[in-house]
């Protein structure tokens, strides 16, 4: 556990300050030397790593638009790539500022969605990564990376695939020429990209290490660019370009005066002065040099976007007449218009080859893609499906390659690289008098043909211990209908209250073995559950004993139906739906026959502004005399707002809670939450409805989301709340 906070650590302290090239490595002498369709009597737009500080890129581009100037070439490292790729085909620069001041941007970081929150009646979603470790050697030992960067490339694929289809996969026939440059792990090369995959290779320009697992691309395998050129101008001068427009913004970030006492901040200080050279360039006569005076932020300073940018702007306009002059003695071929972004439309899959699987056949793995030859398909939303799919765990990477063979006809390839080794992740909550909450996970993905295999769990808090044991095996290709089967024992204590002051506790032991036939739909989100239950149960009050129950036999038929959406901001769900039906047959000990039916749905209302609004409803409506541990519970901090999930046991509950959504920068959210509800024993109309409110603030982190929360009730004392990763 050290090892991996310490690791943490370490790589947020990398990011704070992108490589920066000391020493240029020259180009290969096998590169080609000018493409026969590049007017080289433009100028080439260099643009430099420097992590966050890349903004200032977009300030420039502004600015060139502003002057009338469009490159003829655009070349970039690392953010430069980013930015680059995306104006090189024609993103806008309205969309481009969307993207840099938006409040999701680092979400990119990030390989795993986090998953619905649970509803009354046990609805839950996919749960994600927590701090993750491998566990296919002993002593496990943290990941070359914390992310593989799907969500990074996945951006880059949704916004530039129309346009990388129209030029045949070739750089040059995007609507601006392009080229990026990375880092060759294993050689010590430097690699220019010029055709192929535009999203891989600019993850690839991008990939810093210990953040990023090093990219697989051609046989080679990659890391950022910026370790050998940070400010690749020799690219634009091979390709024959007299004049450049160079974007530095890779400045030093002067390390603290004071003494490092501690291993953290002898990490911090190696960092900085590993950046304390500046890049190596040559800039002629007929270049124009942008230094950005961005000393004072770091890398990873994504909050100051805006401030940024605008510094980029204000920087390229103090140079107003240097580019002016640029732009004389360039003649017409600046003159043309901004790129507009290509709209390819809807193609038809001719043929899908799949490359890189080691266990999943192809069939099974394009029936998780929803894709399949002869299918029309737009480009964006394969990579949205790459985006999904690879944040519910199902698989490690994927990327597309759109090869066309007619204007709305394609060849595709999908590279698939699968989770093949298990994986140990764990977890914390913290809950005022609750106290902590423990959990360790170990899961095996695509093990049985589908993502989220949880072999086994265990949570252990002074509220509850549980042990839970989960498989799915697919007894067909696609992996629409499987077989699930479930081992649980859990120990429980929750209170009985009166005006929040707890009066009793029961003791509720269970073990369970479950099996489930399932049947799902992955074109449509949906999963059908049916199937039955056979353990044991206890349950009685800590203080006294409650006639008829003690230890009963547990014979249980169960249906149940799921379904959420994918689209899932934060640690909130905006759409999703259960109904559960259980029923015991016969007589189980002194008990007679029960059921119980549970039911939760959560829609989106539409936005107000900044704000979301969210709805979500549940209830659980029992029969009568059954044994508490079969009974409904009040929801907590995600379901009836104000009360605990113990606070509540009765046969029939029902709730409604509403919530207002907002996302701040740096990936931080706040809420504010309000619900009522009803319980009671035989009917819920002769209940007195009671109400709850909250306040919450939170962030997803590299660890999984930071939660921090004040929750309170009517007629019950307010409590706080910490939660660390999901609950699982």
């Amino acid at each position: 556990m050290p090892l991996v906070i310490l690791t943490c650590l370490f790589a947020l302290v990398f990011t704070a300050l992108p490589p920066t090239a000391v020493a240029v490595q020259p180009l290969p002498s096998t590169w080609p030397e000018r493409p026969a369709d590049v007017d080289t009597s433009g100028f080439a737009l260099i643009l430099g790593g420097g992590g966050a500080r890349g903004m200032a890129h977009i300030g420039v581009l502004e600015v060139l638009e502003e002057l009338g100037l469009r490159p003829s070439l655009i070349v970039g490292t690392s953010m430069g790539s980013v930015v680059g790729s995306l104006y090189a085909s024609g993103v806008s620069l309205p969309t481009l500022k969307g993207l840099a001041l938006g409040p999701g941007l680092l979400d990119i970081f990030l390989d795993v969605e986090s998953p619905p929150a649970q509803l009354q009646g046990g609805w839950w979603g996919p749960s994600p990564h927590q701090l993750s470790l491998q566990v296919s050697r002993w002593p496990p030992l943290p990941n070359p990376g914390l992310s593989r960067g799907q969500g990074f490339e996945s951006l880059v694929g949704k916004h530039t695939g129309d346009a990388l289809f129209l030029a045949d996969n070739d750089f040059d026939h995007l609507p601006i020429p392009f080229r990026c440059v990375s880092t060759d792990l294993l050689n010590s090369s430097l690699v220019i990209h010029d055709h192929g995959s535009l999203p891989r290779a600019v993850k690839a320009s991008s990939t810093i290490p210990m953040i990023f697992y090093p990219v697989e691309f051609e046989g080679r395998q990659l890391v950022d660019g910026g370790f050998l050129d940070n400010l690749p101008v020799q690219v634009a001068r091979r390709l024959g370009f007299e004049r450049a427009i160079l974007v530095d913004v890779s400045n030093v970030h002067l390390p603290d005066k004071e003494q490092p006492t501690d291993l953290y901040q002898m990490w911090i200080r190696m960092a900085e002065l590993q950046t304390f050279f500046s890049n190596q360039y040559d800039v002629g006569d007929n270049d124009v040099l942008l230094k950005m005076p961005l000393a004072e932020y770091r890398g990873m300073n994504m909050e100051a976007a805006s401030e940024i940018l605008a510094i980029g702007h204000e920087t390229a306009w103090q140079h107003r007449d240097k580019l002016l002059e640029l732009r004389d003695a360039c003649g017409p071929v600046v003159d043309d218009p901004p790129p507009l972004t290509p709209q390819a439309g809807p193609v038809t899959l001719r043929s899908i080859e799949v490359r890189d699987l080691q266990r999943m056949s192809p069939g099974r793995a394009l029936d998780r893609l929803q894709i399949h030859p002869g299918d029309r398909l737009d480009i964006a939303t394969a990579w949205r499906k790459a985006a999904w799919l690879t944040r519910e765990s199902s698989f490690q990477t994927i990327g597309f390659q759109f090869i066309p063979v007619a204007a709305d006809t394609a060849d595709v390839i999908v590279h698939i690289q699968e989770e093949t080794r298990p994986r140990l992740e764990l977890g914390a909550s913290v809950i005022t008098d609750d106290g902590v909450a423990i959990m360790a996970r170990l899961r095996h993905d695509n093990m049985f043909g589908r993502g989220g295999s949880q072999l086994l769990s265990y949570r252990y808090s002074y509220r509850e211990a549980r042990l839970d044991a989960l498989i799915d095996q697919s007894i067909n290709g696609p992996g629409w209908l499987a077989v699930r089967g479930r081992f649980l024992w859990q120990r429980e204590l929750p209170g009985l209250y009166d005006l929040g002051k707890e009066m009793d506790r029961y003791v509720m032991r269970r073990t369970r073995f479950s099996l489930d036939l399932a049947v799902r739909s992955f074109r449509y989100n949906w999963s059908l559950y049916l199937g039955g239950d056979l353990g044991q149960t206890n349950s009685y009050l800590e203080s006294r004993a409650i006639p008829g129950t003690g230890n009963q036999p547990l014979r249980t038929f169960h249906l149940s139906l799921e379904s959420h959406g994918r689209d899932l901001p934060v640690s909130h769900p905006t759409r999703g739906a259960r109904l559960g039906y259980t029923r015991s047959p016969g007589h189980a000990g002194d008990e007679p026959d029960w059921w119980r039916t549970d039911l939760g749905w959560v829609l989106p209302i539409g936005g107000l502004g900044d704000w979301e609004p969210i709805w979500a409803t549940g209830a659980v409506i029992s029969s009568n005399d059954i044994p508490v541990v079969h009974q409904g519970r009040a929801g907590g901090p995600r379901g009836w707002v104000g009360l605990r999930r113990q606070e509540i046991i009765a046969p029939q509950i029902a709730w409604s809670r509403a919530a207002l959504q907002h996302r701040l920068s740096g990936g931080i959210y706040m809420e504010i939450a309000g619900a009522v509800g009803w319980y009671g024993e035989k009917n819920l109309s002769a209940s007195r409805p009671v109400w709850g409110g909250g306040l919450e603030a939170g962030m997803e982190s590299l660890i999984g989301p930071l939660r921090l929360g004040y929750a309170i009730a009517e007629d019950r004392p307010g409590y706080v709340y910490l939660q660390v990763g999901h609950e699982f």
